[in-house]
């Protein structure tokens, strides 16, 4: 049985998969309460960060 590598780290087993992405992990990688890998929390956060600015801006000048 061959055990796939980590994405970020070749070296180390892919031990865990993440929920949205689907890529395999290892420890290093991945929120183990989450199960979510870190490039996907990332990548929330800033879509999160743009939905408010873009709120922020339409709050203060009225445009909606």
């Amino acid at each position: 049985m061959t055990q796939n590598p980590c994405v970020h780290h070749e070296d180390n087993v892919g031990e865990h998969t993440c929920r949205l992405c689907g890529k395999n992990h290892c420890i290093e990688c991945i929120h183990l309460g989450s199960r979510i890998c870190y490039s996907c929390i990332y990548k929330g956060i800033i879509i999160i960060m743009v939905i408010m600015v873009i709120f922020s801006y339409v709050a203060w000048y009225g445009l909606l």
